[in-house]
């Protein structure tokens, strides 16, 4: 366990999750066969993860303001959202793509939101609906405890996030680049690219993430944290009966760096508690706790039921930008830009001068 990591914080939040766990998804793809199911092991005896997981549900992160001290949804919110996610399936299988459907609606952008369409996405089916209502279990509000600083951030992040400006190469976040989005949202990224490969040996247990083609290659041999600093941190695992547990630290510190969602961003201080239980041939328990007192007033804590796939699905090169080909692009873009307001700015100027 990591030296600052809070005991007291850490019991409060099992309780919580113990019961988020306990309950199943209220739709969505259901095991073929629950009761009859014993959790499959390795040739060596260790737990079998093996497989492409991804996250197939509904559950916001945080959780919504209209929604504030509740941790359950009705039978009847259940019924709407289920609903909504069968017509926008029905929808993406017919290639009716950008189409406000319910209570998805589009942003005030046609493209903003819109930019991964049916394409790119690999799911005709609807995605599982449970009670919960954020994932965020801790703190007990389901909001992530940004410090001040990093409030202001997350802010201006999403304030510019895909509309620049574009003054160097460094302005574009790690997912523009190709980097990395952050190893927080690895296990459940969005629609797109979110595909996870697990690999088991002897000794080690293996993530390739499909977006971005991190690797995390996870020793579960009883070793100690190494002494280098990487993007993805230095990853170490141990199993705790049927529970893998993975503690991460010795993260670069990137805080200088735009990210997408300022809540996956690294710095030095930056340290993650995962804890994986297979439940049943198609779902996974996965917690995440986050320290990182740069970015967060507080240790937090996600309870995230992540989908196991069918047996043969594989993970194909997404190749990102390809050699950050767009990169140019928009850095034209941006200088052009900048061209066009200076003229704007001195033809106002001339206007004024004539007048006066």
């Amino acid at each position: 366990m990591h030296p600052r990591r809070c005991p007291t914080t850490l019991a409060m939040a099992s309780a919580t999750l113990i019961a988020i766990f306990a309950s199943k998804p209220v739709t969505g793809q259901s095991p073929v066969d629950e009761e009859a199911w014993s959790l499959p092991h390795t040739a060596w005896g260790d737990p079998d993860f093996q497989g492409v997981w991804r996250y197939e549900a509904t559950i916001p992160l945080e959780r919504p303001s209209a929604l504030e001290g509740r941790e359950s949804l009705t039978d009847a919110e259940i019924a709407e959202i289920a609903r909504v996610e069968q017509e926008l399936a029905a929808n993406r299988l017919a290639g009716l793509d950008g189409t406000a459907v319910g209570k998805a609606t589009l942003t005030e952008s046609p493209i903003r939101g819109n930019e991964y369409n049916a394409f790119w996405q690999d799911h005709g089916r609807a995605r599982r609906v449970f009670r919960q209502t954020a994932l965020i279990v801790d703190p007990p509000d389901g909001k992530i405890p940004f410090t001040p600083d990093a409030r202001q951030a997350h802010a201006r992040a999403n304030a510019r996030y895909g509309v620049g400006p574009y003054e160097s190469y460094l302005d574009p976040d790690t997912g523009e680049r190709c980097l990395t989005d952050g190893v927080t949202a690895l296990m459940w990224q969005g629609p797109n690219g979110g595909h996870n490969r697990i690999v088991q040996s002897p000794g080690y247990v293996t993530i390739l993430h499909e977006e971005y083609g991190d690797r995390r290659i996870i020793p579960t041999d009883g070793r100690s944290h190494g002494p280098i600093r990487q993007w993805l941190g230095d990853a170490v695992g141990h199993w705790e009966g049927a529970t893998l547990v993975v503690e991460t630290t010795n993260f670069l510190d990137r805080t200088n760096y735009e990210w997408a969602s300022i809540w996956t961003r690294a710095s030095a201080d930056l340290s993650l508690v995962e804890r994986f239980r297979r439940v049943s041939p198609d779902t996974m328990e996965y917690t995440i706790t986050v320290e990182d007192p740069k970015t967060f007033s507080q240790p937090w804590t996600a309870a995230i039921p992540i989908t196991r796939l069918q047996d043969g699905t594989q993970i194909f090169e997404y190749a990102c930008h390809e050699g950050n080909y767009a990169m140019p692009n928009l850095l034209r873009a941006g200088r052009a830009t900048a061209a066009s307001l200076e003229t704007a700015s001195l033809e106002s100027n001339s206007g004024a001068a004539h007048v006066h």
